[in-house]
């Protein structure tokens, strides 16, 4: 990606992409879908030379997988970045918008273009690995948030101070526990 003349910088949310040109800061808004994946595609090609270019955004899990199966079906040039090491080579900003995310996507694009590599969509295998590792997160998460809860209520329940009628409900918790 060394002979790139401009980096096309995506801001990836769940209904819209905010996509800007690092050189010259032109800046748009596309759905986040196929109609306007190609609504982008011809917007870059009627303002920059194929090939002369790559996409570079950030990884967002499912907002951005479409985004990545698009791209590679149509065989464009783009990285697929983790957001963290986006974050951390901006350094500090005052505001927070899509547009200015979006220019500073496509300014980490263009400072790391010689050592980024291109992506490529993961097997269907992998995709679906991952999914399930970010499901068995959640429900591990919310188990862990359930049994804390019970906890502090058991405890409020066994309080002296607690009034008799909710005596009922500690037994039934106790009868859940087991």
């Amino acid at each position: 990606m060394k002979k790139v003349r401009e980096v096309i910088g995506i801001d990836v949310s769940k209904n819209t992409i905010d996509v800007t040109f690092y050189h010259s800061r032109q800046h748009s808004v596309f759905t986040n879908d196929d109609k306007g994946y190609r609504e982008l595609l011809e917007w870059s090609s009627a303002k920059l030379e194929s090939g002369s270019y790559f996409f570079c955004f950030e990884n967002t899990g499912n907002y951005s997988l479409k985004l990545s199966i698009f791209l590679s079906s149509m065989n464009l040039v783009y990285v697929e970045e983790s957001p963290m090491r986006i974050k951390r080579s901006t350094g500090l900003t005052r505001e927070k918008t899509d547009k200015l995310d979006s220019y500073m996507i496509a300014r980490f694009g263009w400072m790391y273009r010689e050592e980024l590599e291109a992506s490529n969509i993961k097997p269907k295998e992998f995709q679906e690995l991952g999914r399930l590792l970010a499901l068995r997160d959640q429900l591990i998460r919310d188990r862990s948030g359930l049994k804390s809860t019970l906890k502090e209520q058991k405890h409020l329940l066994s309080s002296p101070s607690t009034d008799p009628c909710c005596k009922v409900l500690e037994r039934s918790i106790k009868h859940i526990d087991k």
